[in-house]
């Protein structure tokens, strides 16, 4: 038995086939890329009431202060889209280790990375 012409063209094997299907697909295709990543961009961690208590200042803040120890958070979050959410993460790790050493606040000295964000930090118990 022969296809004919006009049941070829509606056959699925023959959709890619279709310029008009493809640009279809593309851009379906597109718009569900762009869903995900901006719903993953989303996906920051929140602080813990302790760690929205803990102050972040700079060195002249915490020159009466006590010195407790260093910081580190780092997050899995990075690239083009995740990066800012990524610094964001690793920073309020750092900020809930800051929390169980007693500190009242930290001092950042580097945030930074892009694939990799981390976080690191000089943590104080100011009065």
């Amino acid at each position: 038995m022969e296809i004919k012409e006009k049941e070829k063209e509606n056959f699925p094997g023959h959709l890619f086939h279709n310029r008009r299907f493809r640009c279809l697909t593309s851009w379906m295709l597109l718009i569900v890329l762009m869903s995900t990543l901006s719903s993953i961009n989303g996906c920051a961690t929140s602080r813990s009431a302790g760690a929205i208590r803990v102050q972040e200042a700079d060195k002249t803040a915490v020159a009466n202060c006590s010195y407790l120890g260093e910081v580190e958070g780092a997050s899995g979050w990075g690239g083009f889209l995740g990066a800012s959410t990524g610094k964001e993460n690793a920073k309020n790790e750092a900020l809930e280790k800051a929390v169980q050493l007693g500190a009242t606040h930290v001092v950042w000295t580097d945030v930074g990375g892009f694939f990799v964000p981390s976080a690191t930090g000089r943590a104080y118990k100011c009065k």
